[in-house]
């Protein structure tokens, strides 16, 4: 799959991709904990989340309310690799480009389960 493309566009897109997974995660740790919270993985991610943040303060909308603000640039995010990183290659790669990191994320999650199986012996 990544050989279809440049390297450049597949590393664009896993670099977007890392970004948007930090921001989600950000967004869900937010609705369970508080800004407070002294839970590592908390602390980690919005250290790791409020660069972009801040970065992203003059596109961002000020109608929108403080706790929001991650899942909204994680969308503008999935905009960019869906719409705009395919246009880099020409219009008939719009549907084929689309979600090259997941992909290859549900590749080694399979591959890795299907080891598991292989050698815990289970007849697959």
């Amino acid at each position: 799959m990544i050989n279809n493309f440049p390297i450049w566009l597949v590393a664009l897109d896993y670099f977007l991709a890392c970004l948007m997974v930090i921001l989600l995660i950000n967004f869900i740790l937010n609705l369970f904990l508080s800004e407070a919270s002294n839970f590592i993985l908390y602390r980690f991610i919005t250290k790791l989340a409020n660069p972009i943040i801040n970065i992203t303060n003059k596109i961002t909308p000020s109608f929108i309310v403080r706790p929001l603000i991650p899942i909204y640039i994680a969308w503008l995010i999935f905009m960019i690799r869906i719409y705009l990183l395919p246009l880099f290659l020409g219009y008939s790669y719009m549907g084929k480009f689309a979600f090259v990191f997941e992909k290859d994320l549900i590749t080694q999650v399979k591959s890795i389960f299907l080891n598991i199986a292989i050698n815990l012996n289970y007849g697959m």
